[in-house]
Parts: structure tokens; C-alpha cells; sequence
């Protein structure tokens, strides 16, 4: 009984290896830069750039190679905080080539739109901004993705997670913009269907 227990532990920790389920989980990386408002009404506008480039994996396939993404969020500030909670916002990414196509440029803003959008949604509910000293703070909130070229291709287009740190003492802010802003999107949730562990061992026994 026990030689069995170990050959199942084996095969599973196999399979697991072998799907990749302890390496990074795909997510869009981004990184970029916020102009944050600070009165009630404002609008708080993020433009950033996907730094997957192949080392992480994203949610659907993207050719870093060839093009260039880049991520739009606008936001309007709706409480004043800490905790600053903006609502309604909004999402927005974009495809362009690299050959051909103009790089993203902060100094530029229509960069960043030039593309084709592959995907595009709502938050749903507050993206919430908060602040642990006067430079440094977190962000989260849950994205509805409703449009895009490539909406087709997510397993789900409700509910992914959108979170990560703000900060205002790293160097190389460009001039105009108030905070650097390195998040990911992560994958949403999907249901799974809930066996127990004896049940786990079962399918090994057969």
C-alpha cells in the first residue's frame, strides 16, 4: 500500500512539473506611468507598456517580437482617500508593429492608442488606489473585459484581478506624469470541480 501511495505522489508531482502548474502563472505584465488627480472628478489616466516579452506567460498568445502592446486606463476619481477609489474606469490595450508602427512615447500620448485594440473592458466595481507613505502605495481592482479583436480568445472575459504598486520616489518619472505603476492582470477565476483526495488516489488505482 505504501509502494502505491508513492507511485501516486510520483506521478502526480509529474504531471504537475509537466503542465507547468509550478511555473509563473500567465498574466499580463505591465509597466508604466500615472497622472493621478487629487480632487474629486479628476481623471486619472495610466499608460503603460506589457513586459511579459516570453519570459512570463500571457493569457492568450502575443508576438512580442513583432509588435509591441501597450495599456491604456482611465479613471475618475470618485473618493478621496487614502483609500482613493475611482470609478468609472476603464481599459484599454493595444497592438502595434514594431516594424513599421511608433513606439510607445510618453512625451506622445497617441502612441499609445495607434494600435489595434485587442482588448478592452470595465472595472468592475472601484479600482482602488491605496497609500502606505507619501510615495509608495498599491492599487487593485477587478476588470470585465467586453471587446477587443481578441475577446474570443479568453476563457473568460469577467472578473480578472488588476493590482500592483505605485510609487513616487522611483527615478526616471517622465515629465507631465506623477507615479510609476508596475502591476499584472491576472487571470480570472475559473471554476473547477471539487473531488477529494481519496478520489485523487482512486483514478491512480485504475
Amino acid at each position: 500500500m505504501r509502494s502505491r501511495a508513492r507511485i501516486a505522489a510520483t506521478t502526480l508531482t509529474a504531471l504537475v512539473v509537466a503542465t507547468g502548474a509550478w511555473a509563473d502563472p500567465p498574466n499580463f505584465d505591465f509597466n508604466g506611468y500615472a497622472i493621478v488627480p487629487t480632487t474629486a472628478g479628476g481623471t486619472l489616466i495610466l499608460r503603460s507598456v506589457l513586459t511579459n516579452n516570453g519570459v512570463v506567460p500571457t493569457p492568450i498568445a502575443l508576438d512580442f517580437t513583432q509588435f509591441q502592446y501597450t495599456l491604456l486606463v482611465t479613471a475618475t476619481l470618485s473618493v478621496v482617500g487614502p483609500p482613493s477609489q475611482y470609478s468609472p474606469a476603464s481599459i484599454e490595450m493595444f497592438e502595434d508593429p514594431i516594424a513599421g508602427g511608433t513606439a510607445a512615447d510618453y512625451a506622445a500620448p497617441g502612441t499609445f492608442t495607434d494600435g489595434t485594440l485587442i482588448l478592452a473592458g470595465v472595472f468592475d466595481g472601484n479600482l482602488t488606489r491605496n497609500r502606505f507613505t507619501p510615495t509608495l502605495g498599491s492599487f487593485i481592482g477587478l476588470v470585465d473585459f467586453t471587446a477587443g479583436t481578441r475577446l474570443g480568445d479568453l476563457g473568460t472575459p469577467q472578473d480578472w484581478p488588476f493590482g500592483g504598486a505605485w510609487s513616487r520616489s522611483i527615478s526616471g518619472i517622465p515629465t507631465g506624469y506623477d507615479e510609476n505603476w508596475d502591476g499584472k492582470i491576472d487571470l480570472a477565476t475559473v471554476a473547477v470541480e471539487p473531488s477529494s483526495w481519496e478520489a485523487v488516489k482512486e483514478m491512480y488505482r485504475r
